[in-house]
């Protein structure tokens, strides 16, 4: 089955690549972002040196991070040209200080660009998952590119928030709910191309299928719930869960919460995004 057409894939990154750096405006998304980047310390593994596949990694803003933060070698793999040209000039900002980022052009379904047992570790931040016409491949892919004892730390949005949304905030029509719940594809607006939702079982079947052990599976985030607001850049108006969160010891007491959250066992299928911890056998590991 395709999800999102050649067209609408190429439509919808081409304006998001120039903008993405305007949805910090709305501070929720930099607690969440604080949440990933604190998951992937604890969970990744990552020594200096290491080379990390950051898989869908876009603009390259994880793997400048991951590089500066980590001392790590990361490889850019996208589809979408125009988000690899932020990237590029992303890079260009930064100058020649830090660790290598490479950046490659491929289709994540079937990349042979990408070598067989070579990263060290694989990122793929927020709703990457979700764009997929066929995960199993996708994960099949990860599974062939990574070192045995890899970690891969990957992200996808999740159904019980997609479902919840369309409940309590667009008071979707019973027709839209039952498709949703039935298909585990969201329409959020006619911009936006149709998306996987998951659950963590959902995702945990995938990559036991690809031959991954699971080592647990994290919701980003559970108890902080971003406004509608927040998902309307250029923002009119900020929610007030963001505007709270502009209060540093407010945002600082929101992300120990968030961090004591995602240890709790079950809790993951509350996340607005799903992130799930898997590793390749072998390895010593």
């Amino acid at each position: 089955m395709t999800l999102i057409s050649d067209e609408q894939f190429t439509e919808f990154f081409r304006p998001y690549a120039n903008n993405l750096e305007g949805f910090y405006q709305a501070a929720y998304w930099t607690l969440s972002d604080e949440l990933i980047k604190e998951l992937i310390r604890r969970h990744l593994g990552a020594k200096p040196g290491y080379r990390i596949l950051d898989a869908g990694g876009g603009t390259g803003r994880w793997a400048l991070w991951m590089a500066a933060e980590l001392g790590v070698r990361v490889t850019v793999a996208d589809k979408s040209e125009a988000m690899l040209d932020q990237a590029r000039r992303n890079l260009a900002a930064r100058g020649s200080t830090g660790q290598p980022v490479e950046l490659l052009h491929c289709d994540l379904h079937d990349a042979p660009q990408l070598p067989s047992d070579h990263f060290d570790a694989v990122t793929a931040t927020y709703g990457v998952l979700s764009f997929l016409d066929a995960p199993p491949t996708v994960f099949e892919t990860l599974y062939r590119v990574m070192k045995p004892g890899a970690i891969g730390l990957l992200m996808s949005h999740s159904l019980s928030t997609a479902l919840g949304s369309k409940l309590s905030r667009d008071l979707a029509s019973p027709d839209e709910l039952r498709d949703l719940a039935e298909t585990s594809i969201v329409r959020w607006a006619p911009g936006v191309p149709p998306l996987r939702v998951y659950t963590a079982v959902e995702l945990e079947n995938l990559a036991c299928t690809a031959g991954f052990a699971v080592d647990g599976v994290f919701g980003v985030t559970t108890l902080v719930m971003p406004g509608s607001q927040d998902f309307g850049y250029p923002y009119e108006e900020i929610s007030p869960i963001s505007r709270a969160l502009e209060d540093p010891q407010f945002f600082r007491r929101a992300l120990d919460l968030e961090l004591e959250a995602s240890e709790r066992p079950g809790w993951a299928e509350r996340g607005v995004n799903l992130m799930i911890k898997v590793r390749k056998p072998g390895g010593g590991s």
